[in-house]
């Protein structure tokens, strides 16, 4: 288990538009692509919150361990509903 970074306001850094790779299951997270390095975005109030970002490698184990335990909280709850 990797352990993810602390959640910071996205400020963008770089006059390229960000471009979004991947969306979790209902979109409560984004895989994105800046400048050459890589983060996952979240919505947060009237904008958006960054974890992660570096390079590839890096930034994708923060995407799946989030993208994983998001499943497994869908998961969960779904099996409470039965």
């Amino acid at each position: 288990m990797t352990a993810v970074p602390a959640w910071e306001p996205h400020r963008p850094r770089s006059p390229r538009p960000i471009r979004s790779i991947e969306l979790s299951c209902c979109s409560a997270y984004e895989w994105c692509s800046e400048g050459g390095l890589y983060f996952v975005l979240r919505r947060a109030g009237d904008g958006y919150e960054e974890t992660g970002r570096g390079i590839y490698a890096r930034a994708r184990e923060v995407w799946d361990e989030l993208t994983e335990e998001h499943a497994r909280r869908h998961r969960l709850a779904k099996s409470k509903d039965l």
